[in-house]
């Protein structure tokens, strides 16, 4: 291989999402010969496929292509003179889902504190022009953003999670660089070694701290600003989906599969399309099926079950439309929490959310990962469902319908959000903001 084909390797590799790159099998092997049996480390590389290996360059050049008119459509959509805040989200139109959830509470503190959305790719910053009010700048590195922190006085720096462009952003000195995550959780993305890279991590409970200082090493824990989840506003006075008489309805929320055993918390795969099927068949529950919305895109058969089950509920709505199931998809997923009587969460954000609300809920045994839940406070305190286990879905969900949300459910609360209620979010991020800059 010459020097300029090497390159091009490298380079193919560096643009390919992680989930579309090589992966290398180790195996240990046993070689035999007179001497006696010796250890044998073995590599198999599983290539890409040519659609993988053409995905990074097809969405830049989708990027290339529509830079130049949505440049000019967000120019013409808003000016802005001023932006001491700025949201800086270089992902693609898949991963919205992550600032989308931050842009009404940035909305909302905009008079007070102007925010600006710097987004790196065209496709993704067309879509986000839709969903938010906020002015929206393409701006996908330092050399682009330095010039927008002296023009429009940008004092403050967030991330809503650890894409690699963010590193770039962080060499800029003059600005105060915080990281937000998107939800609050205990996977084990939360805990990433990557929160060191940051001045401030705000994070939205006692819980968050003693989760991160206790898993990082020679990390300072000073740098962790308690701010609350300002989203539960939203959900405090989120109105629900119209009621089905009659019936109760049940919220199954799965999260995605992950993009490594680690975070293989979803239960679609293994028990998803039974657990639907029982439902939809049970003539006193309404079901709500809200996937992630990346559900699908790591695994195939993770995809083809998601697949299923929407078919399942838009087969039986066409049946009885009265029965009223919904497969949920809308940017806002607080109406889909509240109208929840009982709810069956993977470990993940949304159970989180949900507990704020005080009602039953379930969280799922994931099947296939592969770190302990040891470490997990949820775990230990809602009620679990195992996909292994024989007893019917129906009969569980009927059982913790009248036991009420799980035990210890406010306190549960206080250490993972501090106090709560309505307006109370949104106070308490504006001031940790203004401390800071």
């Amino acid at each position: 291989m010459s020097c300029d084909d090497e390159r091009s390797e490298r380079f193919s590799l560096m643009m390919t999402p992680v989930e579309h790159r090589p992966t290398l099998h180790l195996s240990l092997m046993q070689d035999k010969n007179p001497n006696g049996t010796h250890p044998r480390l073995v590599g198999r590389l599983k290539h890409m496929s040519l659609s993988q290996r053409l995905s990074p360059f097809t969405a830049r050049l989708a990027h290339i292509l529509t830079a130049k008119q949505t440049v000019k459509a967000l120019a013409t959509r808003s000016s802005i003179e001023k932006a001491p805040l700025a949201i800086f989200f270089a992902g693609p139109v898949g991963d919205i889902y992550q600032v989308s959830q931050w842009t009404p509470v940035f909305e909302k503190i905009n008079t007070e504190l102007p925010s600006i959305l710097l987004v790196k790719d065209a496709r993704s910053a067309s879509v986000l022009a839709k969903l938010t009010t906020l002015p929206i700048r393409l701006a996908g590195h330092a050399d682009a953003i330095e010039p927008l922190v002296d023009r429009l006085g940008i004092k403050a720096m967030f991330y809503v999670n650890n894409n690699l462009a963010n590193f770039s952003v962080l060499r800029l000195p003059t600005v105060t660089h915080i990281h937000l995550s998107h939800g609050e959780s205990e996977k084990v993305s939360m805990v990433s070694n990557q929160l060191k890279a940051y001045d401030y991590c705000f994070v939205a409970g006692e819980a968050s701290i003693k989760r991160i200082s206790s898993t990082l090493q020679h990390f300072d824990k000073s740098r962790l600003k308690l701010v609350g989840r300002p989203q539960l506003d939203q959900l405090f006075s989120a109105k629900s989906f119209p009621q089905v008489p009659g019936r109760k309805t049940v919220l199954y929320a799965p999260t995605w599969e992950g993009d490594r055993p680690a975070m293989a918390y979803s239960s679609v795969d293994s028990v998803g399309i039974k657990w639907v099927t029982d439902i939809l068949q049970e003539p006193s529950l309404r079901l709500i099926y809200r996937p992630h919305p990346k559900t699908g895109s790591r695994s195939k058969s993770t995809l083809a079950a998601n697949q299923t089950i929407k078919k399942l509920i838009a087969e039986k709505v066409s049946q009885d439309p009265q029965t009223g199931h919904l497969f949920d998809m809308q940017p806002d997923y607080h109406t889909a929490l509240v109208s929840a009587d009982v709810a069956i969460f993977d470990i993940s954000a949304m159970a989180m959310d949900f507990s704020v609300l005080e009602r039953a809920f379930l969280v799922t045994c994931p099947q296939k990962l592969e770190v302990s839940m040891s470490r997990s406070l949820l775990w230990d305190a809602a009620r679990k469902i195992y996909p292994e286990q024989e007893k019917d879905i129906v009969a569980i969900i009927r059982e913790i319908l009248t036991g009420g949300p799980m035990p210890g459910a406010s306190s549960f609360v206080v250490e993972h959000f501090g106090k709560v209620g309505a307006g109370f979010g949104l106070e308490r991020f504006a001031a940790a903001i203004k401390a800071e800059i």
